[in-house]
């Protein structure tokens, strides 16, 4: 299935492009015949996938080693990518950890804040410009089904995910008429390493209850084929938490959410 992405420039940039959804964002993105910037920490990783798809779809690829959580990082992505057209930005890259707030870092907060939140806003602000001034151009926000009601023992990660969504869904009607589409995606629980990075501070306790988890392959999809139709997209995994922000008082919601996510002593 084409889903016509070369209309929106050579070029596609992807973050997290190491693992999980962001793998699979490169790869789709390159059967389209597009040029792919790869960013993420993990070089080796990034050759690898990078010599992969110039291989099997003819495309160009840059790779781009930079840790997103770092405050320099977006001013030096920007850099590498230099004059290239970028036409279509996939913001991906995060982690989160599953556990009680109080046992959360500062240090591990402040990452995750940085490279969830912080380099969603600047990335967005460094490459949005130029595509409204070709008139042309798309962004894809991966946000969570968390972002949507409050998430105790996921309290930080559910908040970074929030911030993400706000900041698309209020982005998205700044850009309307300039010919730049912004999709917001917004996972529920899918098959990648996430949950092993989440899950990696609390290998003792009972973490998330066991639960069917999406394919990756499924979200790009969704994705993609949503992209320039939807404002906003989740799986059908996703519904029940969406409506239940809708029907029940935000407490209740974070009621709701704490008995799901509460882990055993």
């Amino acid at each position: 299935m084409g889903y016509g992405l070369k209309k929106y420039g050579k070029w596609a940039l992807v973050t997290g492009a190491s693992a999980g959804l962001g793998r699979h964002f490169a790869r789709y993105i390159a059967a389209e015949g597009v040029n792919v910037a790869l960013v993420a920490r993990r070089r080796e990783r990034l050759d690898e996938l990078a010599s992969s798809l110039e291989d099997d779809h003819g495309v160009r690829t840059l790779v781009i080693e930079q840790d997103l959580s770092r405050p320099e990082s977006t001013a030096r992505v920007n850099a590498e990518f230099g004059e290239r057209e970028l036409g279509l930005l996939v913001l991906n890259a995060g982690f989160g950890y599953h556990g009680a707030y109080l046992e959360q870092g500062e240090p591990q907060m402040a990452e995750m804040i940085n490279l969830n939140c912080v380099s969603y806003a600047t990335l967005a602000r460094r490459f949005l410009p130029s595509m409204v001034e070709r008139g042309r151009g798309a962004l894809i926000m991966v946000s969570s089904v968390l972002g949507y009601f409050p998430g105790p023992w996921n309290a930080v990660y559910t908040a970074t995910k929030a911030f993400d969504l706000a900041l698309g869904e209020s982005i998205r009607q700044e850009l309307k008429g300039t010919g730049v589409e912004l999709l917001n995606l917004c996972p529920g629980m899918t098959d990648t390493e996430f949950h092993e990075v989440a899950n990696e501070q609390n290998r003792k306790r009972k973490v998330i209850p066991e639960r069917p988890m999406d394919k990756p392959e499924e979200i790009v999809e969704l994705a993609l084929k949503s992209l320039g139709r939807k404002g906003t997209v989740y799986p059908m995994q996703g519904l029940p938490a969406a409506l239940i922000t809708r029907l029940l008082p935000r407490g209740w919601a974070a009621r709701i959410a704490g008995k799901v996510m509460e882990m055993d002593d």
